[in-house]
């Protein structure tokens, strides 16, 4: 077929277009016209990411169900005012298109350049890059909250370092972080910057993301891909459309809607434009932020430092690969301390005091003194620097003191004894306690005190409140809810209470959660849910109350064999002698998560960033439903708010009324529930009462009705409650009901009337 070709002019250049009705996207029917449209009318958006940068395009020229072409050589049709960039690459020389201006993007566009990949440097500052960018590239079956959480956990790592991180959609189903840096380093010299302090971040985190190409390495994972940091590699530009079905566009958005963003394809040519009209372009001034790159900072600030009270701190640490603060002197001594607990080889808090412009710094294997006669040994490392009362991270594998390490908490302190051998001093959130450290040997010190820390044993568990709809992934994150015995775990002295919701010392019917060594701590108050789990991991309500209820040693031991019950701990209010209501949930889990090692008889219980898909999962497996708890919120004890909410699955179902009970009290003079049944292969089945859902009108109103119905014999075998005080109608109405779960012998659990069906 002969090609139709018209001329227009743009920014004063004649541009020969073609074909403008040929449909590019056969699925939503978006041609070439619109194509060509779309560039032009965005074009002060996406010139500021093209202009003087070499491009490599993917063009659809028959649409992007046919053959598409991956280009860097400039044709040698183009016409002469299309700019172009020679790029030496080994042994070849390339001569790359640049866009410069409309009428270029107007002339790609017409050629069906979809897809726009710049290079990360402009030529006038070859080979220097000005943008770092990391892709988020989750392997097969990952949700997308999964690439949600790793960017919003990128994000405060990145700003840690000095830099300004920017957001946008790659139209696939990844997301992308742009860091706008100077252009003073070659490109090699940002890759290998970027590769380690991806590594920084990646060690924190092994089992959710890896540096890793290979599929075979990352199966479960998110590739952070900083690859696209070398020199031959490119990344499509923001704005860009994509060759993918809907004609996605790579969106920059605000970090402030990330979390209510569904997918990384959300955005197209068709709805783009809502999303700038009502809040902007995210990155209008992204190019004001460029940041130094981090380890060159670092190296220069080292350098300039007098580091030789901490010398030892400097000669064990790389910088660059470590999040930890460089070995900066104090000017003013203002008595501060802080305890960190820090999961490095081994479990253990630090303890560090400031004393002339340093902290000198202790490892203690164990918790600081709280109760009786405790005495601790404290062993003596490397003095820090002053900005370490702030720090907490995870400390790189490979790195010296390798782990995550939390801050517990900080203070003054008002010292009552200085030597060079021993300390004596108060801890300003540790009142009326007199801490002694004195050396015994080289490193080896010991610390006591003089007086026991007060710890609240008679704490009441927070409640959650009813939730219909599922929250924000932005504030909460959700849990499954476990239907079982909501107790309080409490260790102390070597020794496991389990205690009930109402405070009942219920200990000895669970032997096999006597397991102190899943605990790695001296003292803890745990919150959590007793279960006993049937072969598919749901738990089996009955089974876990009958545990409770069971008397006798012999029979609780046996129980404990044939029906073993799991705990699942979801919080943790007390730690070492110290009590962590104030702390947020999100930190409480952490630490939770870091104390406890989970085995048979004690779980985490995990937490999940996409509600909805935990919902729609525990819906299937026919399990009560979910929680979903602010990630800020402190806890609550005794306290019933929305911190924390409880969101039941709930199912419908239409059954028979088949009789009802007299009614007692108010309902005297109507009915007290109504007995209900299904037929299943002609047969009918007993599904138990209902007795909510009305109010005194409908119980009139419906009484009335039934009152007339034919009465007969039971219709069922079998054995109920108040089978004396039952009526049996002739099954004639139907109604609808809603419940939040079967019991194991099929009856309706929470059974709530909804509307008579007939009638």
């Amino acid at each position: 077929m002969a090609k139709k070709y018209i001329h227009t002019e743009v920014g004063g250049q004649k541009v020969k277009l073609s074909n403008l009705d040929k449909v590019i996207y056969p699925e939503t029917q978006v041609t070439k016209a619109q194509i060509i449209q779309y560039y032009l009318g965005i074009a002060d958006y996406i010139l500021p990411h093209l202009t003087d940068r070499a491009l490599t395009v993917i063009r659809f020229p028959d649409g992007i169900d046919k053959q598409s072409f991956y280009s860097k050589d400039k044709p040698d049709w183009t016409p002469e005012w299309v700019g172009s960039a020679n790029i030496q690459h080994d042994e070849k020389m390339i001569n790359y298109v640049k866009c410069d201006d409309a009428a270029s993007l107007c002339w790609l566009a017409n050629l069906a350049c979809l897809e726009l990949h710049p290079m990360q440097y402009q030529m006038k500052n070859k080979p220097n890059p000005d943008h770092i960018i990391f892709d988020l590239d989750p392997d097969e079956g990952l949700d997308f909250a999964d690439v949600k959480l790793a960017a919003e956990r990128l994000k405060p790592f990145l700003e840690g370092y000095g830099y300004t991180p920017f957001l946008k959609t790659s139209g696939g189903k990844g997301l992308h972080i742009y860091i706008p840096i100077e252009s003073k380093w070659h490109t090699d010299t940002v890759s290998a910057s970027v590769k380690k302090l991806a590594g920084v971040f990646v060690s924190g985190y092994m089992d959710n993301y890896t540096l890793q190409i290979p599929k075979a390495k990352r199966k479960g994972k998110i590739l952070i891909d900083i690859y696209r940091n070398h020199s031959s590699n490119t990344t499509v530009s923001p704005f860009s459309l994509r060759g993918r079905a809907g004609a996605p566009v790579s969106l920059p958005i605000h970090w402030e809607h990330l979390a209510d963003l569904e997918r990384s394809n959300q955005y197209d040519i068709n709805t783009f434009r809502d999303y700038l009209d009502e809040h902007g372009n995210a990155w209008a001034d992204w190019q004001n932020k460029k940041a130094g790159l981090h380890d060159q900072k670092i190296k220069t600030q080292i350098a300039n430092l007098d580091t030789s009270k901490l010398k030892d701190y400097l000669k064990k640490r790389d910088f660059t690969n470590t999040p930890e603060p460089i070995p900066e002197v104090g000017v003013e001594d203002k008595s501060r301390y802080c305890i960190q607990l820090h999961d490095a080889t081994n479990l253990h808090y630090d303890l560090r005091l400031e004393h002339e412009g340093v902290l000198m710094s202790w490892a203690v294997p164990k918790c600081l003194p709280f109760e009786g006669d405790q005495k601790r040994m404290a062993i003596r490392t490397e003095d820090h620097p002053i900005k370490y009362l702030d720090f907490e991270g995870t400390i790189p594998k490979g790195q010296y003191g390798a782990g995550s390490m939390w801050l517990m908490e900080k203070g003054t302190i008002n010292w009552k004894e200085k030597s060079k051998k021993k300390y004596k001093f108060e801890l300003s959130n540790r009142k009326g306690i007199v801490y002694h450290i004195f050396q015994t040997r080289d490193n080896q010190w010991l610390l006591d005190a003089d007086k026991e820390t007060q710890i609240d044993d008679k704490v009441k568990p927070m409640l959650a409140d009813a939730g219909k709809e599922i929250p924000s992934a932005a504030k909460y994150s959700f849990e499954v809810k476990w239907d079982g015995i909501r107790v309080f775990i409490r260790l102390q002295s070597d020794k496991i209470t389990i205690i009930s919701r109402s405070g009942r010392d219920i200990t000895k019917h669970f032997p096999e959660l006597h397991d102190v060594d899943r605990f790695d701590c001296e003292q803890g108050l745990f919150d959590g849910e007793i279960v006993v789990l049937d072969p598919t991991g749901a738990p089996v309500f009955p089974d876990v109350i009958s545990r409770m209820h069971t008397a006798g040693d012999a029979a609780i031991e046996r129980l404990s064999k044939s029906k073993p019950a799991v705990c699942y701990l979801f919080d943790m209010i007390q730690l070492d002698g110290k009590e962590l209501y104030k702390y947020s949930n999100e930190r409480r889990r952490e630490l939770l998560d870091c104390i406890l090692k989970s085995g048979e008889s004690y779980r985490f219980s995990q937490d999940f960033p996409d509600g909805k898909a935990l919902f729609e999962a525990i819906k299937a497996k026919g399990m009560e439903g979910i929680m979903a708890k602010q990630k800020d919120a402190p806890y609550l004890p005794g306290t019933r708010c929305r911190h924390w909410l409880k969101i039941k699955v709930r199912s419908n179902e239409e059954c028979y009324i088949i009789g009802y009970t007299a009614g007692k009290g108010d309902r005297s003079a109507v009915f007290g529930a109504l007995h209900l049944a299904v037929y299943t292969d002609g047969n009918m089945v007993y599904k138990g009462k209902v007795g909510t859902g009305f109010d005194m009108a409908t119980l009139k109103k419906y009484f009335a009705l039934f009152s007339v119905v034919p009465h007969t014999s039971k219709p069922i075998e079998d054995a109920i409650e108040e089978e004396s005080r039952t009526v049996w109608i002739e099954p004639v109405y139907r109604c609808e009901i809603q419940y939040a779960s079967l019991t194991p012998n099929g009856t309706y659990r929470e059974p709530v009337f909804v509307k008579l069906v007939d009638g």
